[in-house]
């Protein structure tokens, strides 16, 4: 037999804890609320940014920005002012802008940032590779408290991440962490890494040798010459490729070497890749595909000009174009040329026509041109001077398109031609100074009035000659 006691409730007890638990209770969505707040990177306000500017920008609308700012319609921006940026959960830091430089992929931005590959694609509502193309601005995110880093040089063939952390004196685990590599072992040879460092870097081609790489005369744009610059600390071959074109690098100094290259004014606008090879002096290639935008140069359209027939027909274009054409791909190494280039014609010039227009000849609109140089009208006289220094590679008179044309080699793939003239003052073989005489305006060949068609070659591509005559080319 057991005995069975009754049990005892404290009334004043089990109250308390009532009250207790439903205060709780009560407290779990504003702490569930505090616990669940995600975090977002911040923007900062410069002058004349508005709600609408940056809400189109990253992609948001006014409303979203003021619901997570705690900002209300009356709320003005001021410049200096930190928004934090909605739809971008996750991310942290203060945004700024930067772009894209050549050899930049996802992960070399990441690493050169410290970030995430998957946080600047959500940071730049990138859907595709070739949206990182070679000048485009983009947004990264800065943390203050981040380790600044530099490139270092890449690991060859049979080295690892540990040899690396040794010669940079860091841990080769937080090296590891630094370059996203969840292990050391996963270090590639010939990638491009970056170790602690006092000062941050900008480059992100670590290639033995390759101290710095630049590209001039930006954006590319049709009917535009660019240039690659190429500084070095030990011999490199190098070349590039863009559009089927291999313009040819010349050395500027010992230790500096560039390229001239030019858009065809034809070339459909769009992205295209821009390949790099540099060959060390032991035989060591490293290959670079970094895709490029190609602008719109806007050409405009002419009306119909009227010429003589016989300088329409095929045969003798076909035939003249490839003797000029072999002309301006023969380049010799030697720059001729320097500092900016004068006028050809006396000054003010007298524009007639622009380069890169489009054209139709006697009506006929089955076939569409576009003019491949300046013209220089019969406006303040008839002189043609030499723009800059370069030696006569032609004299061709009495061409059928041409009329009277003269070509001078300037180096490095640069030429200029002359045509229509009514005389020629130089001859094949001369050597050229800025300013001299060489010869006189005409209406020689396919022309419709007395002028100049001065003509600018880049490594066989006609570019826009004033380009050349407004900017100082290195």
């Amino acid at each position: 037999m057991h005995n069975y006691t009754k049990p005892h409730f404290n009334i004043r007890r089990l109250l308390a804890l009532t009250i207790l638990m439903t205060v709780f209770v009560m407290a779990l969505p504003a702490i569930a609320a505090r616990a669940q707040t995600p975090t977002l990177p911040e923007y900062i306000v410069v002058s004349g940014d508005t709600l609408y500017g940056i809400a189109d920008r990253f992609k948001t609308t006014v409303e979203e920005i003021q619901a997570v700012n705690n900002m209300d319609g009356d709320t003005s921006l001021q410049p200096g002012d930190h928004l934090k940026i909605p739809g971008l959960e996750g991310l942290s830091g203060i945004m700024v802008s930067d772009f894209v430089p050549l050899g930049a992929s996802l992960t070399v931005l990441a690493r050169r940032g410290q970030s995430t590959v998957e946080g600047l694609i959500k940071l730049n509502k990138l859907t595709s590779p070739s949206e990182l193309f070679v000048g485009r601005e983009i947004t990264i995110t800065q943390n203050p408290e981040t380790q600044t880093v530099a490139s270092i040089p890449p690991l060859l063939p049979g080295e690892s991440m540990l040899e690396a952390a040794v010669q940079n004196q860091t841990n080769y685990y937080r090296l590891a962490r630094i370059n996203t590599l969840a292990t050391p072992n996963l270090a590639l040879p010939m990638d491009t890494y970056y170790a602690p460092s006092a000062t941050q870097t900008t480059n992100s081609l670590a290639i033995p040798g390759l101290e710095e790489i630049s590209l001039g005369n930006m954006p590319f744009m049709q009917g535009q010459t660019y240039t690659i610059r190429v500084k070095t600390s030990q011999p490199l071959k190098v070349s590039s490729e863009l559009r089927n074109l291999k313009p040819g690098f010349y050395p500027l100094s010992e230790n500096e070497q560039v390229a001239y290259g030019g858009i065809n004014a034809l070339a459909e606008p769009g992205i295209y890749p821009l390949t790099m090879e540099f060959t060390t002096a032991s035989d060591l290639t490293y290959r670079i595909i970094q895709y490029v935008f190609v602008n719109d140069g806007n050409y405009a359209v002419d009306t119909n000009i009227n010429v003589d027939p016989k300088t329409l027909e095929e045969e003798a274009n076909v035939d003249e174009d490839k003797v000029f054409n072999d002309l301006v791909t023969n380049p010799t190494p030697t720059q001729q040329w320097s500092g900016l280039w004068l006028s050809p014609t006396n000054e003010p010039v007298c524009v007639t026509d622009k380069f890169g227009n489009r054209r139709t000849y006697n009506n006929d609109d089955s076939k569409l041109y576009y003019h491949t140089g300046l013209d220089l009208g019969y406006c303040m006289g008839i002189d043609v001077y030499a723009p800059a220094a370069g030696t006569v590679v032609a004299v061709k008179p009495e061409q059928v398109i041409r009329g009277n044309a003269i070509v001078i080699d300037h180096g490095m793939g640069i030429f200029t031609t002359y045509m229509h003239l009514a005389k020629i003052l130089v001859s094949e073989g001369e050597a050229v100074v800025p300013g001299q005489k060489i010869g006189e305006i005409g209406n020689t060949g396919r022309s419709a009035g007395p002028h100049l068609h001065f003509q600018v070659d880049a490594n066989g591509v006609h570019v826009n000659p004033e380009t050349w005559l407004l900017k100082v080319f290195p």
